[in-house]
């Protein structure tokens, strides 16, 4: 803000120009989508409604972990992020300072989503042979399935084909020979509307025939 002092001296008017500044007002950030897919182009940008310019910006960022980061672009009220990965997710704030003050805005949440990727099956307890996984019947066999995702993977468990299970881990506590064949574990991201599919193979055998 300008505003003038003036003064009358001898019949002359003498003005001199007073600067007022203003202080920077509370900042707040606006995204471009706060939920973006991995791989994705983001933008972020620091909005000041009021003050005194020049201002200057620092960006700065929070991990899951809870460790504060600072960007390397220095002074710049708009961040653009190419292909954007699950590392990105975190708090991020921006601070806006000029020759009056400083303030913070309040953070905001980027949360990157991906996945499902192809699932890991881990048997418990765990014997290979060249066919695949193999049990001893009326042995207690447990089947873990785990696949990265963001949200978290929901789990369907098919038997030959049939589905006969919805959780991430299948526990068949006397297996049979009958129960000899594939099993395969589809992950689902429901925000997504993504899938990704593992199958393996298990073979039951009786004491006898070892």
């Amino acid at each position: 803000m300008i505003l003038l002092d003036c003064f009358i001296q001898r019949f002359i008017m003498f003005c001199d120009f007073i600067f007022n500044s203003v202080s920077v007002s509370k900042p707040y950030i606006s995204v471009s989508d706060v939920n973006p897919l991995e791989g994705s182009n983001i933008w972020m940008r620091c909005n000041v409604e009021n003050g005194t310019r020049p201002i200057q910006y620092v960006w700065q960022y929070e991990t899951q972990d809870g460790e504060i980061t600072v960007f390397p672009q220095f002074n710049i009220s708009m961040v653009n992020m190419s292909n954007v990965n699950r590392d990105h997710t975190g708090w991020y704030r921006c601070v806006a300072t000029n020759a009056v003050n400083r303030e913070r805005s309040d953070r905001i949440w980027l949360n990157v989503v991906y996945g499902p990727e192809l699932p890991r099956i881990v048997m418990t307890p765990s014997t290979m042979t060249r066919s695949g996984y193999s049990a001893l019947e009326e042995q207690s066999v447990s089947l873990l399935c785990e696949a990265q995702s963001n949200p978290a993977s929901q789990y369907i468990w098919f038997f030959n084909n049939s589905q006969v299970y919805a959780g991430p881990e299948l526990t068949i506590t006397s297996v049979q020979r009958m129960q000899t064949g594939d099993y395969a574990c589809l992950a689902q991201n429901t925000f997504l509307n993504t899938r990704s599919k593992k199958t393996i193979s298990l073979i039951v055998y009786c004491e006898s025939d070892l």
